[in-house]
C-alpha cells in the first residue's frame, strides 16, 4: 500500500489492485477489524484513521455511496430513539453513570452497549437481562432499557426505497440477545420474510428520511400479542444484512448491487 496526498494504491495478497486512477466509487461497510492480527491500540487507531481518510477522498469527489463512517457519531442511539417516537413505540430508555433519576423505568430491565466496541478482554456486552438496578455498579456507564416481552425479533432492511422485512422466533432462545445464539454455519434458516404492514412501511420510510438514510437495517421487537405492533430498538447504518438472504432467494443482493451500480 502506498499513499501520498496526490496518489494512493492498494494491492491485496492475491495481487488485486485498486488505486486513485482506477477507482470509481466507494461504499463504507462497518468492519470489525481494520488490520487483522494487530493488538496494539495505536496501530489499530492509525489504520482506522487512514480508512476514514480514504473514504473522505471518495466523498470529496462525489464518489461515495451509502452512509459515512462517522454517521453514528452524528446520530447516536439516544437521538435516533427520540426521532423514532414519532413513528413507532419505543421502550423506556436511559444512559446513566450513578444510576440516579431512573424512576421512569419498569422493574424488568436489560442493559446493552452504546458503542458495541470490544473491551480490553476482547469481549462485547450483548443485550443482558438484569435482576434489578441494585445489581449494577453505579460507577460504570450503563445503557438501560425496559425489557420487551416478545415472541419475535423483527429486522427491516432498507435499500434505496426497497424494504425487506424479516422475523425470527424468540421461543427457543436461552437468553435475551439472538446474536449470542446465531448459527454462523447457516445450516438452517433462522430469519423468515414477512409482509410489513403498510402503515409501518410508510412510517419506516419517513423515519429513514428524517435520519438521512437510504440504506440501513432497522431492528424491532413485536408486541407479544400482535406482530404488526412494533417496538423500535435501533438502526444499523452500516450493519450486516447478507445473513438475512444467505442463499440469495429474496433479492437483497440484487437490490444492493443495483443501487451501488447506479
Amino acid at each position: 500500500m502506498t499513499v501520498t496526498p496526490d496518489y494512493w494504491s492498494i494491492k491485496n495478497p492475491l495481487g488485486h489492485k485498486i488505486d486513485s486512477e482506477s477507482a470509481s466509487a466507494c461504499f463504507w461497510w462497518k468492519a470489525l477489524s481494520y488490520f487483522p492480527g494487530a493488538t496494539d491500540r495505536h496501530v489499530k487507531a492509525e489504520v482506522k484513521y487512514f480508512m476514514r481518510d480514504l473514504y473522505g477522498w471518495f466523498q470529496s469527489r462525489g464518489m461515495a455511496k451509502g452512509n459515512p463512517p462517522e454517521y453514528h457519531n452524528t446520530f447516536g442511539k439516544m437521538t435516533i430513539l427520540g426521532k423514532a417516537k414519532q413513528y413507532f413505540r419505543v421502550p423506556e430508555t436511559a444512559f446513566s453513570i450513578g444510576l440516579n433519576n431512573l424512576n421512569h423505568l419498569n422493574e424488568n430491565l436489560i442493559v446493552k452497549s452504546m458503542s458495541s466496541e470490544i473491551s480490553d478482554e476482547d469481549s462485547v456486552l450483548m443485550t443482558t437481562e438484569i435482576p434489578d438496578l441494585k445489581s449494577l455498579d453505579p460507577q460504570f456507564p450503563w445503557f438501560i432499557q425496559d425489557k420487551i416481552e416478545s415472541l419475535w425479533d423483527v429486522t427491516v432492511f432498507l435499500c434505496n426505497g426497497a424494504i425487506f422485512a424479516f422475523k425470527r422466533s424468540r421461543e427457543e432462545l436461552s437468553g435475551v440477545d439472538w446474536r449470542a445464539e446465531q448459527n454462523f454455519k447457516f445450516e438452517e434458516q433462522e430469519w423468515f420474510p414477512f409482509e410489513l404492514a403498510s402503515d409501518n412501511a410508510a412510517n419506516l420510510k419517513k423515519f429513514a428520511q428524517d435520519l438521512g438514510l437510504e440504506f440501513g437495517r432497522f431492528d424491532f421487537m413485536s408486541d407479544r400479542s400482535n406482530l404488526e405492533e412494533l417496538y423500535f430498538l435501533e438502526v444499523n447504518a452500516s450493519g450486516q444484512w447478507v445473513f438475512l438472504d444467505i442463499e440469495n432467494r429474496y433479492g437483497l443482493l440484487k437490490a444492493v448491487t443495483d443501487w451501488l451500480k447506479n
